[in-house]
Parts: C-alpha cells; sequence; structure tokens
C-alpha cells in the first residue's frame, strides 16, 4: 500500500439529513454546508431534487444551492457538489440551480428496490440513466450512480457478485463516470466486502467503485478496512454518523466522518479533507440533527 495514496471522502449531509425525525432549516443547512467549504471539504452530496412528499427534508434544496452560490464565494472554487435526481424532471430542476458539477442516480441491483424507491424497473431505470448521463455531459456535469443492494438484500431478489459485475460493466457502457457499491440494509461483512469487490474486479481493467457503507460504531473500522484492502479509494461518509436510507429496511447510520479520517492516517493514508476542524463539525453535525 502506497502511503502516500490519497483517499476521497465524500460528505454526505443528504444522506445525513433525509430521514432524520427533526427537518434542520434552510439556514441551518447552509451554515454547516459553509463551514464544511470553508474548511476545505472539497466533495460534498448536498441534496436532491426529487418529490418533496417522499423526501421532504430535500424540498429546499434549490434554495440551499442558490444560497451557497451567493454566500459561499470563493469557497465554492474546486468545490465538486453532488446532488441526486430520480427522473428527468428532477434533472432538469437541478440544471436551473447553481453549483452542483456532479449528478446522482439511484441505481439498484434489487428489481423490488428500485421499483419502490423510482417506480421503475431495472431495464426502465438503465435506460432513464442513459438518457441523464447524455443531458448531464451535454450541461458539462458527470454522473455518479450508486448501487444499492450490492451486498445483498433482504427483498426476497436472487443475488449474484456476477450479476453486479455485469451490471457495472452496463453503466460503464452508457457512460456513468463514478459507480459506487452501496450497503443500503447494513447486509455486508467485512468478508463479503472483500468477496464482491473481488468478484467485480476480476477480468476486470476499469476502476474500482467506491463505497456507500451502512456501520455501526462496533463495525466501521472493520468495514472499512475490508473496502480499503480490496483497494477502495473513495467512501461516502457523514459527520456525526447520522443517516441512512429511510426507504430500505434495517439500515443504520453511514460511515463516520471522524474515525474514517483516524483510521486512514493510522494506515499511513492520506484523506482529501483537512484534519484540525474535524471534531467541532461532528459536534456540530450531531447538535444539527437534535435541534
Amino acid at each position: 500500500m502506497d502511503v502516500n495514496e490519497r483517499v476521497e471522502i465524500v460528505e454526505t449531509v443528504r444522506d445525513a439529513w433525509q430521514g432524520l425525525t427533526r427537518i434542520p432549516s434552510t439556514d441551518e443547512k447552509v451554515g454547516f454546508i459553509r463551514g464544511l467549504l470553508s474548511a476545505g471539504f472539497p466533495c460534498i452530496d448536498v441534496g436532491s431534487f426529487v418529490s418533496p412528499r417522499r423526501v421532504p427534508a430535500m424540498a429546499d434544496t434549490a434554495d440551499v444551492l442558490q444560497r451557497l452560490a451567493d454566500e459561499a464565494g470563493s469557497d465554492l472554487e474546486g468545490a465538486r457538489l453532488t446532488a441526486l435526481v430520480a427522473s428527468a424532471n428532477g434533472l432538469s430542476r437541478l440544471l436551473a440551480a447553481p453549483g452542483v458539477s456532479e449528478v446522482l442516480y439511484p441505481f439498484s441491483l434489487s428489481e423490488s428496490f428500485q421499483r419502490r424507491n423510482t417506480e421503475r424497473g431495472r431495464e426502465e431505470a438503465l435506460a432513464l440513466l442513459a438518457d441523464l448521463t447524455a443531458a448531464s455531459h451535454e450541461a458539462g456535469r458527470t454522473m455518479y450512480a450508486t448501487i444499492s443492494m450490492a451486498f445483498g438484500n433482504n427483498e426476497g431478489d436472487p443475488y449474484d457478485t456476477g450479476e453486479l459485475r455485469d451490471w457495472i460493466a452496463r453503466l460503464h457502457d452508457i457512460g456513468v463516470d463514478r459507480i459506487g457499491l452501496a450497503d443500503t440494509t447494513a447486509m455486508a461483512t467485512p468478508a463479503s466486502i472483500a468477496e464482491t469487490y473481488a468478484a467485480v474486479a476480476a477480468e476486470s481493467d476499469r476502476p474500482v467503485p467506491g463505497a456507500h457503507l451502512h456501520v455501526t460504531p462496533e463495525n466501521q473500522d472493520a468495514m472499512v478496512g475490508a473496502a480499503l484492502d480490496a483497494g477502495v479509494r473513495s467512501f461516502d461518509a457523514a459527520l456525526g454518523a447520522l443517516g441512512g436510507c429511510q426507504f430500505a429496511m434495517g439500515a443504520v447510520s453511514n460511515v463516520s466522518t471522524l474515525p474514517l479520517v483516524h483510521q486512514l492516517h493510522d494506515r499511513g493514508l492520506q484523506a482529501n479533507i483537512p484534519d484540525p476542524p474535524l471534531a467541532g463539525l461532528d459536534a456540530a453535525a450531531r447538535t444539527l440533527a437534535t435541534g
């Protein structure tokens, strides 16, 4: 392992906030994200353009982005802001808002979850994603697709790592720029993470997908360690150990940013975010969640 290797951490405030009992106000969201930007966080998943009925916590994403564009100034320069869409209408709303350079689409290895989450089957979702990717590229944005249920599912659908590898290839074929594997329902283990990434890498020269893991404080170190050993160099994480998919049964929190950075340092790896303000930001995230 190259001790000078850099690991990308994407601070996913969207996933941290969307399932909270208490929805932070627009002012609170803008203030927190501005704090991340001024501290030097280069990659932030800021929100989503989906039905406010389904995800009320993200209804103000356009307002948050406009406020950031008006107030964050030079802190926005060089930052990669990501927002999620699940439809052509959502992409149109995203493109009308300032600041977002990466579009996120939630794809699923589970047919049942794909239908419940986006009201489309996988083939329909792939066709839509191809159109969204082309439109995003035309507008100068990149496309990031997460594959939920990538380590198994509790939907009763069959699970096969070979099928996962095939879907990853199809996503690359339609032009998706970046792919992440999501442990949507916290079913992964260190062993299954190692096995899944080994299967995905078999006979492939494509980049190692990132990891969007749902963990507990007790197993985070082992889960992240297995992903690092498998070559993962991009992790979605959340300060305060917040979040989880509210549409999936059994989901727990996101990877917690603060111990993730410490784990990387212990391995001699470099994180893409600064260390000194992390403890304060971690406390601020927990306070924001509870009011």
